[in-house]
């Protein structure tokens, strides 16, 4: 513990001589009289200008003082601020009632007692990375701590211990979380020490250790302090543990690694598939990830986060990394399985982190293998797809791409009236503009990739061959021309020179 300084305004001493015409006489008439031999000064105490008493000498005056201090500070361990000046000042006379000492101090001490302006309380702050919480005692801070490491600790295997050093100038203040079980030898301090013992032994004997936490720490920088405060300031123990322990849900960014799916990362995270798809609207559940892609997950975040290092041992199915043939002139929504390959068996002995209770790391410590596992080949393309939009707004579908009456229909019909605005499915140069026997007005675009879309029975036409347009674009209006049955658009995305099925490729 620091030491505790009282805080007080400094003494005034003032001396102020005070000699009467008499003394002058005498020393006039009598010019042996020797004043420093007979000395008739006397010391009166003033506090904030009212007289607490008459005392022989300055000694007497201080002391009394001092002791009407003590008085006031015996009182309470808690910090005293007043607010005063004390006064003593010289006088002589060849008379002069002298108080007794005890009723000076006494004086002097119901003075201070109306001049005290605060009462300070000595506290613990605590500061959790800006956070500042501050507690009545030593006791709280522990008992904060230990609470907020209790939910991921259900043994009470650890325990939060301050420590206060006060052999410096300042006060120390620091904490650890200390367990009084005998920890288990890591790996490799069990094999240098084992030499001439097969391995497989001393694997077999750590796969029978039971699970265990290594150790506990917290995320956030922890400083403790100790501090006189106003006891309005001090919190109720039980409401900071509440405010600190409180989860939130907040977004983190994930980072894929050799062997995620999807189904696994919303497990590691708590989230169900549509949560996790919800929050990552690029993908869907035929979407490939890769190593190196990321996801946003949530994750469960409070003032004090706990992480926790647990040693476990546990059999688990595993699949090697796939591994990825490319093919480049496929587009990357393309997938092929070439192998299934082999799920695989093992018993593991591995060191997992989390972070309130959710998984943020693993190392596999040991392991056996029980069954081999064989890696899965897949054939994925590296082409980035065209993107199509629906070249018009509204409509209803009134013939699908297929085969009808004997041959192939080629595109997709929206039922519309005359004069729908339509627009260019994807950006390209218009190749064709105008008339074209059964398809009416018609307009072709080729786009960048040597793909063509065909918009038909238009009755307005507003592109000319060879005008580049961009995605969204108006290009004409629906109507009933060539050989139509009604005002309707006919529309067809054409790949490598074949027709595919528009509602296939339309985003």
């Amino acid at each position: 513990m620091s030491r505790i300084t009282k805080h007080f305004r400094k003494l005034k001493l003032t001396f102020v001589a005070s000699i009467g015409f008499v003394v002058v006489g005498i020393a006039t008439v009598y010019p042996w009289f020797d004043i420093e031999e007979k000395n008739d000064s006397y010391y009166v105490v003033e506090l904030d200008g009212k007289v607490m008493g008459t005392v022989e000498s300055v000694e007497d005056a201080e002391q009394a003082v001092l002791e009407a201090r003590k008085m006031l500070e015996s009182e309470t361990e808690d910090n005293v601020y007043a607010d005063y000046d004390i006064n003593i000042i010289e006088k002589t006379s060849v008379t002069a009632d002298i108080d007794d000492l005890e009723t000076v101090k006494n004086n002097i001490y119901e003075g201070l007692t109306e001049t005290v302006v605060d009462t300070k309380v000595l506290a613990y702050t605590i500061n959790i990375d800006g956070n500042i919480i501050t507690l009545a005692s030593k006791d709280d801070v522990e008992k904060l701590l230990n609470a907020a490491k209790s939910k991921f600790d259900t043994n009470n295997d650890f325990k939060a211990v301050l420590s206060v050093d006060t052999s410096s100038r300042e006060t120390l203040i620091s904490y650890e979380l200390v367990t009084a079980q005998v920890g288990h030898h890591a790996l490799d301090r069990v094999f240098a020490a084992e030499n001439g013992i097969d391995k497989s032994e001393i694997q077999e004997s750590y796969f029978n250790i039971p699970n265990h936490i290594l150790s506990i720490k917290y995320a956030e920088d922890i400083t403790i302090t100790q501090a006189y405060v106003a006891p309005s300031q001090i919190q109720d123990v039980d409401q900071a543990i509440a405010d600190v322990t409180k989860e939130k849900e907040e977004c983190e960014i994930y980072t894929v690694e050799a062997g995620d799916s999807f189904y696994g990362i919303a497990k590691k995270f708590d989230l169900s598939m549509d949560e996790l798809l919800a929050m990552n609207v690029d993908y869907n559940l035929n979407s490939i990830i890769r190593p190196g892609d990321t996801l946003i997950v949530t994750v469960p975040q409070s003032d004090l986060s706990v992480i926790v290092n647990e040693q476990k041992t546990y059999e688990e199915e595993y699949d090697l990394p796939i591994i990825y043939v490319y093919n480049d002139s496929k587009y990357t929504t393309y997938k092929k399985t070439l192998d299934e390959g082999i799920t695989g068996k093992r018993k593991v002995v591995a060191n997992v982190t989390y972070k309130n209770g959710v998984e943020v790391g693993r190392e596999i410590i040991i392991e056996e293998i029980l069954s081999e596992a064989k890696a899965a080949t897949v054939e994925v393309g590296t082409m980035t797809p065209p993107t199509y939009i629906k070249p018009i707004s509204g409509g209803v579908i009134t013939d699908r791409y297929g085969m009808r009456w004997g041959r192939l229909h080629a595109g997709v019909d929206w039922g519309v009236r005359t004069g729908t605005t339509v627009v260019a499915s994807r950006g390209g140069t218009v190749t064709q503009a105008g008339w074209a026997g059964s398809y009416g007005y018609c307009i072709v675009i080729k786009h960048a990739d040597g793909h063509l879309t065909r918009y038909a029975h238009l009755s307005q036409i507003d592109v000319s061959y060879g005008e580049v347009v961009a995605q969204g674009e108006r290009i004409g209006l629906t109507g009933n021309t060539g050989f139509s049955t009604g005002p309707h658009l006919h529309f067809e995305i054409i790949m490598y020179g074949k027709a595919v099925d528009p509602l296939k490729h339309i985003k």
